[in-house]
């Protein structure tokens, strides 16, 4: 025992290994040595614990002691695992109690030492090997709480989590492993971390964050050349293991399409998705779920379009539909697989002769497969689009059944480029020009119908070939016609080719009973050429040959006998020409109508002919033929119109309205008929039927007209119905219209003058006072938009205002005692020389010299007034002396204003302006200054008294 206890020393003391006194001081001195790191001496637990304790007696040292009792702990956990380790039977507390309670005891009595994180560690394990996990836990929890910058905290976390795990507390588990990679700590926990925390979101159905999880695992672990074999095995087991649950992730969460969205930003990805995409396509096909299985190579073909193995994986998604007989999916995969691998193909550019040759047998049955398919499809389509039973249904067809047989087209190309010495391409060709024509692909049909009968000379397919080239021109030149119309370069081009083929068409197959009607063809393509005299020429050769020509041929040949009439500007010819046509056309066609309408044509270019000769009379009757000719034609109605337009201009309003009002009844939805109303107002005004005029005026402002055109035609309708004496409804609408239209301000001014105008003269006073203001008003308030004629107005309306005061001003009368009955008469005689004194600040010269006689008279009247007013009664003949003296002087002044105010109007005749106001200024001035004005002008006669 001594020995043991001495050992012991040397051991604590850290010099063991060298002969060197040891004492309990020395021991005191070195307290801070690492207990835990000094290896213990080959005796029994329970010896060494015991030794550990008599130390303890003797050690007065805190730290120590410490120490020492840890070091005791240790020792019963030391112990406990080497008895779980020999399968010894434990006690009924287990292996481990001794440690619990060891750990527990110095955790309570050293409760600040920093070595409790240790301690506490330790006996969360302790508990954990003991089977008390629950216990474990909440020292695990502790120790998260209490030790936070441990280097033991990942770890914690992930013993935490384990726990978690086993009780299937998956949600409190997903935390503890996701503390463990938030610590970002390089450790032997953190591969199986992100592991255990792939298999936790797992288990709570968040397959994507399971993914990401596990993806962890294959970045960190999978080599970058993707040989997992490599591996060690425990990283192999766990990345074999990681694969197959994710195969089951990705099949639980949205399969291949999943490895895609989930592993995009993935750099490390690139090595081991293909496993992935692999094992998960074998996994479906396990489940008998083929459509899955496919997708999954499907994916991987997308992803690696370039790889040596796409080949065989899209084969192998073929086989996979095949064998879940899935064959509407089959065949789309074998075109693609046509495209990604076939000869115009990438892949077939870049690869080897080995390579492309193991997919040759495929290419060659897939691409002749497809061909037909399409080209049947197309047909069937084609089939029941001549019986479509409703157009979203035909439209629909028709567009699948273009995209049917361009693939026809297609896959045809494909297998004679691909394979050209093959016997069957003489078919193909002509096969890929039927297919190319009904998927309207015209040109390409073109030059493999002419290959086809021209070239390959194909006595099965020649003639049908050749007439067939024929038609696809004409379908391309329909299209050339609607993309760059009818004139264009390309157009022209086109028809000359054109032109070409149906030439070769008749000198190689002179015998063919179609050859009259390409000759037909040929004469219509030359006029659209602007070749006219040969395609004139052509056609009169096809109309010549005494009957025997179809009248189909007739029909065309006539059409472009008028065409190139028209063209060459024989209007009466090609007149005839039409005429001809019609001759060999149901009357109740469309094409009739047609025809009709080009004749028509004809005949108003000749009207137009007679404009140009200056016969305007002439062209109104060419133009007024059409309505006997072509009554029901869209020209019919320009012509009648363009001759009423004429008639007008020879002024003939009685004949223009005839026609016009006659164009209105039968054609009131033409676009013309919009025009009409104004030019049959305009026609009724020129021939003075004003009411006529005001009545068409007010139907236009009355219809659904511009809104400029109908505030005009409100202000005529107006101005018509004074006119023609019709004053009331003139009113109405000149005030409407002053009422509902602030522009144009002339307009309104003008409108308002009117208003006023017309209720003056019915005697309206009160109104025609309101309107004199609104007219004055809208020229004072216009600012810039002032023009000389509001300002003539204004001064109107004040003069008229005026003249209002001056009949209030005649219609009091001086009576005795002056004093109450002048201010009445003042009031009034205020108010007029006011209006009229406005009236002159205007400056507007005849509106001035009328204010200012009316003022100078106005003023006269009142000094005659006055001298004239009535004298009090009980005077006696002094004092009606000196009443009548004042009189003169109250008097007097306004005589001298009327004087003077006179002479200023008369003033202006000096400078060269003479009116009516001036000249009643002049006779008002031969009253009151007949010595200076009343003098008889003498009439000198210049005769013989010049000798």
């Amino acid at each position: 025992m001594r020995y043991s206890i001495l050992a012991l020393f040397v051991v604590l003391s850290g010099c063991g290994l060298m002969q060197q006194e040891t004492t309990i001081g020395k021991l005191q001195q070195n307290n801070d040595v690492a207990l835990k790191d000094i290896p213990l001496p080959r005796v029994g637990h329970e010896e060494v614990r015991r030794e550990y304790r008599q130390l303890l007696e003797i050690v007065e040292d805190s730290g120590l002691k410490e120490q020492i009792e840890r070091r005791i702990a240790s020792v019963y956990m030391m112990e406990g695992d080497y008895q779980q380790l020999l399968g010894v039977t434990p006690s009924d507390d287990g292996y481990f109690s001794g440690a619990i309670n060891s750990y527990k005891e110095v955790i309570e009595k050293y409760p600040d030492s920093p070595d409790n994180a240790e301690s506490l560690y330790q006996l969360a394990k302790a508990y954990d090997l003991n089977g008390q996990d629950q216990q474990a836990q909440k020292v695990l929890y502790r120790f998260i709480g209490e030790y936070a910058e441990s280097p033991r905290l990942a770890e914690v976390h992930f013993r935490n989590g384990d726990i978690h795990f086993r009780h299937k507390e998956y949600q409190e588990a997903e935390k503890s492993y996701q503390a463990v990679i938030s610590i970002g700590q390089e450790s032997a926990f953190l591969n199986s971390s992100y592991y255990l925390l792939g298999w936790v979101r797992f288990k709570l159905s968040d397959y994507d964050g399971g993914l990401d999880a596990f993806a962890e695992v294959l970045d960190r672990l999978v080599p970058e050349d993707g040989k997992i074999e490599k591996l060690d095995t425990v990283n192999r087991s766990l990345v074999d293991d990681t694969l197959r649950v994710m195969s089951i992730s990705l099949a639980y969460s949205g399969g291949a399409e999943k490895i895609a969205a989930t592993f995009a930003k993935r750099p490390q990805s690139a090595k081991y998705t293909w496993i992935l995409y692999s094992s998960l396509g074998q996994h479906y096909l396990e489940k008998e779920r083929y459509e899955d299985s496919a997708s999954s190579f499907r994916a991987f073909v997308t992803q690696n379009p370039d790889s040596d193995r796409a080949p065989e994986m899209h084969a192998e998604m073929i086989r996979a539909y095949v064998d879940g007989e899935f064959s509407q999916q089959a065949l789309p995969e074998k075109e693609n697989y046509v495209r990604n691998y076939g000869i115009r193909s990438d892949f077939w550019r870049t690869k080897s002769d080995d390579v492309k040759a193991k997919v040759v047998p495929n290419l060659k049955t897939y691409i002749d497969e497809l061909a037909r398919h399409y080209h049947a499809s197309g047909q069937r389509l084609k089939r029941e689009l001549a019986d479509a039973k409703g157009a979203g249904d035909a439209a629909a067809k028709s567009r699948e059944q273009k995209v049917s047989f361009l693939k026809a087209a297609e896959f045809y190309g494909e297998y004679m480029q691909t394979f050209p010495q093959d016997p069957k391409v003489p078919e193909m060709v002509y096969m890929r020009a039927e297919a190319a024509f009904d998927g309207e692909d015209y040109p390409a049909a073109i030059a493999d119908y002419e290959r086809t009968a021209y070239e390959l000379q194909n006595p099965k397919y020649g003639a049908e070939a050749g007439y067939a080239a024929i038609v696809a021109y004409q379908k391309e030149a329909e299209l050339i016609k609607s993309r760059a119309g009818e004139d264009s370069e390309q157009m022209m081009a086109w028809r000359a080719k054109s032109v070409d083929s149906q030439l070769r068409f008749v000198q190689t197959f002179r015998s063919d009973e179609r050859s009259a009607s390409v000759l037909a063809n040929t004469s219509e393509q030359l006029f659209k050429l602007k070749r006219y005299e040969k395609a004139l020429e052509v056609a009169t050769s096809v109309v010549s040959k005494d009957g025997k020509v179809d009248p189909e041929l007739n029909r065309t040949a006539y059409g472009v006998i008028a065409h190139c009439q028209y063209e060459l500007k024989n209007y009466p010819a090609a007149e005839q020409g039409y005429r001809d046509q019609l001759r060999f056309i149901a009357a109740n066609s469309k094409e009739y109508r047609q025809v009709t309408e080009r004749m028509a044509v004809t005949i108003y270019k000749q009207g137009e002919l007679e404009l140009a000769n200056d016969n305007m009379q002439g062209a109104v009757d060419q133009f007024l033929r059409i309505k006997a000719q072509a009554p029901n034609t869209d020209v019919r109605v320009v012509a009648q119109f363009d001759a009423a337009t004429h008639l007008m201009t020879l002024e003939n309003w009685e004949a223009a309205l005839v026609e016009m009002n006659e164009l209105r009844k039968l054609f009131p939805r033409h676009k013309l008929a919009a025009k009409l109303p104004q030019k049959i107002a305009y026609a009724y005004e020129q021939d003075e039927q004003w009411e006529m005029a005001a009545m068409e005026y007010e139907n236009i402002y009355h219809s659904n007209a511009a809104a400029d055109v109908r505030r005009d035609a409100l202000f005529l309708a107006a101005e018509l119905n004074e006119k023609a004496g019709k004053e009331m409804e003139a009113l109405g609408q000149f005030k409407k219209w002053a009422f509902d239209y602030e522009e144009p301000f002339d307009t309104r001014m003008e409108a308002r003058y009117h208003v006023a105008y017309l209720y003056k003269k019915n005697d309206d006073l009160n109104r025609h006072l309101y309107w004199l203001r609104r007219v004055i008003d809208g020229h004072n308030n216009a600012g810039s938009k002032q023009t000389e004629r509001s300002k003539w107005l204004a001064a109107w309306a004040n003069a008229e205002y005026g003249d209002y005061w001056r009949t209030e001003f005649n219609r009091v009368s001086l009576r005795a005692p002056l004093n109450k009955s002048i201010p009445r008469k003042n009031e009034k005689l205020k108010n007029a020389l006011d209006r009229y004194e406005k009236a002159a600040e205007y400056g507007v010269l005849d509106q001035t010299t009328r204010a200012t006689f009316n003022i100078a008279d106005l003023y006269g009247q009142f000094a005659r007034e006055l001298m004239d007013a009535p004298r009090p009664k009980g005077l006696s003949a002094l004092e009606m002396q000196q009443y009548e003296i004042i009189l003169e002087e109250q008097a007097i002044p306004f005589e001298d204003l009327a004087i003077e105010i006179h002479q200023s109007n008369i003033q202006r005749s000096w400078d060269g302006y003479l009116n009516s106001w001036v000249e009643r200024s002049f006779a008002a001035m031969a009253k009151l200054s007949p010595a200076r004005y009343n003098k008889q002008e003498i009439q000198l006669a210049y005769g013989d008294g010049i000798y």
